[in-house]
């Protein structure tokens, strides 16, 4: 593997993908990129960002000299994985996810700074979780336009990418990534 100086971390919601990407970045100065926030809103009018704005966000990250991207997706940031000298692919089950994304809503619930209040939210999305876990679907994930979301697209893609992938399960060992990095 080449230097790793720039990294995306894939995985189903629930795996602990903004956790890792957190604990790389800090000691590497890696900055950190965490694609629901440019998929969703604005960060200056909150409004819902535009896919050529989405598009723009991923290429100006792309080409930067070093950074560390996380998230479940594979069509729009076709970008982040060509460019990535490393793709960490989080694998856990379908009942450690939906803990972790219940017990993150109760936290941002208590601290009343859930961006998605609500159970009914909450239910719903874990409702999503199960349909993309068990879904066999992959759909092409080589094309942009294509908005299939599954655990089976992300792993195909990962393997597509074998030859720079580290699978993980529910805790990668920290110190061994970061060896690994630091002798790239």
């Amino acid at each position: 593997m080449p230097n790793i100086r720039k990294i995306y971390i894939a995985g189903g919601s629930g795996t602990g993908k903004t956790r890792l990407s957190r604990l790389i970045g800090e000691p590497t100065g890696y900055p950190v990129l965490e694609l629901d926030s440019i998929l969703w809103h604005h960060p200056d009018t909150g409004e819902r960002i535009t896919p050529s704005e989405r598009s723009s966000i991923v290429h100006n990250e792309a080409v930067k000299p070093s950074w560390i991207a996380d998230g479940v997706y594979v069509n729009w940031v076709q970008e982040l994985w060509r460019e990535a000298d490393l793709v960490i692919y989080i694998s856990v089950g379908l009942r450690l996810m939906l803990w972790r994304v219940f017990w993150r809503h109760v936290k941002a619930e208590l601290r009343r700074s859930n961006p998605h209040s609500g159970w009914r939210n909450l239910f719903k999305f874990m409702g999503v979780i199960k349909k993309s876990y068990r879904s066999s679907e992959i759909g092409n994930i080589d094309d942009d336009e294509d908005e299939t979301l599954s655990e089976a697209k992300i792993a195909a893609k990962a393997k597509q990418q074998e030859h720079k992938v580290l699978r993980v399960g529910n805790n990668p060992n920290i110190d061994e990534i970061l060896a690994m990095i630091a002798d790239k």
